[in-house]
């Protein structure tokens, strides 16, 4: 925190206050609130202000929205039967200082599970937290505050980060699926174990084996990204570790679903719902564990760089999981239809393999999507002022690792958005350029490098635009991305009535082992 804010309380405080509008939330808030708890002590009157305010909010949107739906799941919920018996569910949690959210999260999954006796919750906590006495408590009384609810144990140990923790209590674990959870959670949805059973049941008659990651809706990702995985006795005991410990943090979770992507494992549970309230989607206050836990954005990048660096490491792991697997799992030679499952409606779709042209959208293009109307507010203007033509327009906004020349004063948003992407802003070769494609335009280009990938994000005008990639047609989403490989050829036509605005990203693809070049 700069001299000059630290003389300006009321702009500091107007500063967070703003983040409670999502298009005003960027990565300087939360290094903004942690300069405060670090410099104060965790005292600021600011924070103390600002934080006042994420609690009521935080109290609105349970009363207004999470215990409606609970009530509502509750109401409509219908069991279905399924094959074979109830599986033990254990919930991996670690926790710091916050002996109340536990309880509302241990209060949560016992009041929204069908069969909550089948539910292990395992708890980490660092032998130096000075709310271990508090925790202690708790976990003397849980069999009478839950009294339905399976097994709650409690570890403590060193405090050697999130990850240690995680692989701690999985190395204790006994449930048949080991379940990754935070004490910033709230499980919403009625049923949610005996809907978890029904979806394992289908995968494994679809796969004809249980290495399966799956996870919940947990309202953190509009653009339907994943969180906390959930991954079957099978995938722990063959890699002997539920998350990877190289990372400080933030690429722990990425790890798991890219693996599981490799292998086509990695599925979603429809109709569960679980609340992550997540300080930097102003859904809590700002406390000290989140100060402790936050990593800065020199931190955050250079995970993200070893998670680039360890592209083949994953490959071996998701290698030694395919060894296990059915012999007709991923060989791409599955019928139209999955088999049919006990206690569902329909049978499963089964999987259909992808063009090799088209790749699956990066990390990224959730962040994007999130962005879209900033983003689309600069490029119309410029648009409007420069009023191209009735031609295909281009015009950079990123190469050669900074912003192209002049683009600093007419896309401010744009470019903080590129630059929050290690892909983009940390990397020497990754491109930006606005592209513009008046009313009956059309135009074809060559392809590029191998090794890398266009992401395409619609911006305006997207209904008329049509996309062939290799001389295949494929839609572009009007409110997400299209990504695929940068050799192939594109063709862009315009049959809509208006001009499309579209953002085309250049990366290096994450799933080709770069350190072999040159």
């Amino acid at each position: 925190m700069s001299d000059h804010d630290r003389t300006r309380p009321e702009r500091t405080l107007a500063r967070l206050l703003l983040g409670h509008l999502p298009g005003r939330r960027d990565r300087s808030l939360q290094d903004l609130a942690t300069a405060l708890l670090r410099d104060r002590e965790g005292h600021s009157p600011v924070l103390d202000a600002v934080n006042t305010t994420l609690a009521v909010r935080r109290d609105l949107t349970y009363w207004l929205r999470l215990e409606p739906r609970r009530h509502w799941s509750r109401l409509t919920h219908r069991p279905v039967p399924h094959a074979g018996p109830d599986r033990p569910l254990s919930l991996l949690c670690p926790s710091r200082g916050r002996v109340g959210n536990l309880g509302s999260f241990l209060r949560s999954v016992h009041r929204t599970a069908v069969k909550p006796g089948r539910v292990e919750v395992m708890v980490y906590v660092d032998e130096d937290d000075p709310a271990l006495p508090a925790y202690r408590r708790m976990f003397a009384r849980t069999a009478k505050i839950w009294p339905s609810l399976g097994a709650c144990r409690l570890l403590v140990g060193p405090p050697e980060g999130v990850p240690q923790a995680w692989n701690a209590l999985a190395a204790r674990a006994r449930g048949d699926l080991l379940m990754m959870a935070n004490d910033d959670q709230l499980y919403v949805d009625h049923g949610w174990d005996t809907t978890l059973d029904n979806r394992v049941t289908q995968l494994t008659a679809l796969h004809g084996d249980d290495v399966l990651c799956l996870y919940f809706d947990d309202g953190q990702y509009t653009d339907g990204g994943r969180d906390f995985p959930i991954v079957t006795r099978s995938w722990y005991d063959t890699l002997g570790y539920f998350t990877p410990t190289v990372f400080q943090q933030w690429e722990v979770e990425r790890w798991v679903f890219d693996i599981a992507l490799r292998l086509e494992r990695c599925h979603p549970v429809p109709g569960v719902f679980v609340e992550h309230r997540h300080y930097q989607d102003y859904k809590a206050p700002f406390d000290e564990t989140y100060q402790r836990h936050r990593v800065t954005r020199e931190k955050s990048l250079a995970d993200h760089a070893l998670f680039l660096a360890t592209e083949s490491q994953r490959a071996a792991e998701a290698e030694r999981l395919r060894r296990v697997m059915a012999p007709a799992s991923g060989q791409g030679s599955a019928p139209t239809t999955g088999p049919a499952v006990p206690g569902t409606a329909d049978p499963i779709p089964a999987r259909t393999a992808a063009p090799a042209t088209v790749l699956p959208d990066p990390w990224f293009a959730g962040r994007l999507a999130a962005s879209r109307a900033r983003m689309a507010a600069e490029a119309t203007a410029w648009r409007d002022r420069v009023a191209p033509g009735t031609a295909p327009h281009t015009l950079p906004l990123w190469t050669d690792g900074r912003p192209a020349t002049g683009s600093e004063a007419n896309f401010p948003a744009t470019l903080d958005v590129l630059a929050a992407i290690p892909e983009i802003g940390a990397a020497r070769d990754g491109t930006a350029v606005l592209e513009w494609w008046p009313a009956g335009s059309d135009a074809a280009t060559s392809g590029g490098a191998p090794q890398r990938s266009t992401t395409l994000l619609a911006l305006s005008g997207t209904p008329g635009v049509r996309l062939r990639l290799d001389g295949c047609a494929h839609p572009l989403p009007a409110d997400g991305c299209l990504t695929y490989e940068a050799a192939s050829s594109r063709e862009t036509r315009n049959d809509g009535p208006d001009g499309a605005l579209l953002l085309a990203l250049g990366t290096a693809r994450p799933d080709v082992d770069h350190r072999s070049e040159g």
